[in-house]
């Protein structure tokens, strides 16, 4: 490179690393564009590679919403409960009634069938309770003709209020004897490779900007290595596609007692502007999908709208974001493949952790245990209570359509694993423990983004915690990329 090239770098304020001022650069007006368009203002070995070499960039990307939460609100009126309900009941019932066609009765006509004969019935679960004396799993079903009993000896089974499932088994005078319950449950993703190439989305949740206790030099390392100012494993930063943020962009204000002391920036505008300013640092050919958590400028029940403009304020200007709302489900476009996501904040995660014994440890198994109860329930909060919901004439936490990968966060843990061919993906956060957090004894994991290749969905997990990106997976040995 001649000193006019090197002049040019500077005069548009790019410094160059003394190690790349000999390589020969054909056009370095096309390169100066793509840097400032990345917001990369120093050139080095990495830089250079990843800007030079856009191979992994030539495949067109796009997000397709399959669902998404427009805002319509509710009254609350009974009226309006008893709408969501038979909507979510009926929607459960069609994807059940898709695994056993014939045979398949209301309640109400239960009562015309003789005894010691065999039934199969659709209904939500209105009860659970374990027998005392001769230990058996009580059920108390209903559907929209009436109301019955099913009792089982196995008592072990993961049932849970209001669940919608197939029993079937024998009728006696006032119950049935149940030989088998089916779950809606989600289908076997198909998980062949379709021949694009190498091709990232990035996971992260829970990033909590204007908290004193932000990782915010951990965050800023990420933007880092993002932008090729990184060399480990530069093999993916330069493949991301897609960065998914699965709520809690912002710490909020109000959301636990005494939050106001632990608050770097004290209004929410303040909160949404210095996210801004982060997350316009990252490559422009990196889209980005922002959704709603308990911690941002929205209502906590759910679902949750895209981020109000009055609040994001200059949010909006990130010309390579997708606001959506909680939860929702796109496709993932890259070349001529689809990748399907379900991305759901996770507010219901902690009541299954609290209400189910076994979880109440919340290691990974355990988050990645709940997420597989809401894949076979096809619902994201299949308890009433388990989140606070708007009673809309539809249920937009059904789980329609089986996703290629399902996302969620609030936990602060960071878990992937597969159920029938879905990516299961619990989003770490970038926060250090609270004082709530460390009431309750919540350990979190901090600052590591899940790398899925959407090629063929393997996935890495990414630690910046320590000075050097590296590969952090529990339980599992490091491997290199």
């Amino acid at each position: 490179m001649d000193q006019a090239g090197l002049e040019k770098f500077f005069l548009n304020g790019i410094l160059v690393d003394s190690s790349i001022k000999n390589v020969s650069i054909e056009d370095i007006d096309a390169l100066i564009a793509k840097l400032k368009e990345n917001n990369v203002n120093f050139l080095d070995n990495a830089s250079l590679k990843k800007y030079l070499q856009q191979d992994s960039m030539t495949e067109d990307t796009a997000v397709e919403i399959i669902k998404n939460y427009d805002g319509k609100t509710s009254a609350s009126k009974p009226s309006d409960w008893a709408a969501y309900f038979n909507d979510r009941f009926n929607r459960l019932k069609t994807i059940l009634m898709n695994k056993q066609t014939n045979g398949v009765t209301s309640i109400a006509n239960l009562k015309n069938v003789p005894s010691n004969t065999q039934v199969s019935v659709i209904a939500m679960i209105a009860s659970v309770s374990i027998s005392p004396i001769k230990k058996y799993m009580v059920l108390d079903i209903e559907d929209n003709t009436g109301r019955y009993r099913a009792l089982s000896s196995v008592i072990n089974q993961e049932i849970v209020d209001d669940q919608v499932v197939l029993i079937s088994g024998k009728k006696s005078k006032d119950a049935i004897f149940i030989d088998e319950i089916t779950f809606p449950d989600s289908l076997v993703k198909d998980g062949t490779d379709v021949g694009i190439t190498d091709s990232y989305a990035l996971f992260l949740s829970d990033i909590h900007v204007g908290s004193k206790l932000f990782a915010k030099k951990e965050f800023e390392r990420f933007i880092d290595w993002l932008c090729g100012r990184e060399e480990e494993y530069a093999s993916i930063s330069k493949c991301v596609k897609f960065i998914v943020i699965a709520g809690d962009m912002i710490d909020g204000i109000g959301v636990y007692p005494d939050q106001e002391k632990e608050l770097e920036i004290k209004s929410l505008a303040g909160q949404y502007e210095a996210l801004y300013m982060l997350l316009d640092r990252i490559p422009k050919h990196i889209k980005i999908l922002l959704s709603q958590g308990n911690h941002d400028a929205t209502h906590i029940a759910e679902p949750q709208p895209v981020l109000d403009r009055k609040f994001g304020g200059s949010m909006f200007n990130l010309k390579n974001a997708v606001f959506l709302s909680n939860p929702y489900q796109v496709n993932l476009i890259v070349g001529n493949k689809k990748v399907n996501l379900l991305s759901y904040h996770g507010f219901s995660l902690m009541y299954y952790v609290n209400s189910i014994q076994k979880y109440n440890k919340m290691t990974e198994n355990d988050i990645i245990s709940i997420m597989k109860l809401q894949l076979k329930s096809r619902h994201l909060a299949p308890t009433h209570g388990s989140a606070q919901l708007i009673p809309l004439d539809r249920d937009y936490l059904v789980i329609d359509e089986t996703p290629d990968i399902y996302v969620t966060g609030h936990v602060h843990k960071a878990a992937a694993a597969k159920y029938k061919e879905t990516l299961l993906i619990n989003a770490s956060c970038w926060q250090y423990q609270t004082s709530y957090q460390k009431k309750y004894g919540i350990e979190p994991d901090i600052a590591k983004v899940v790398a899925v290749n959407l090629r063929d969905k393997t996935f890495q997990i990414l630690d910046f915690m320590g000075e050097k990106v590296q590969i952090s997976r529990k339980g599992i040995k490091e491997e290199a990329i």
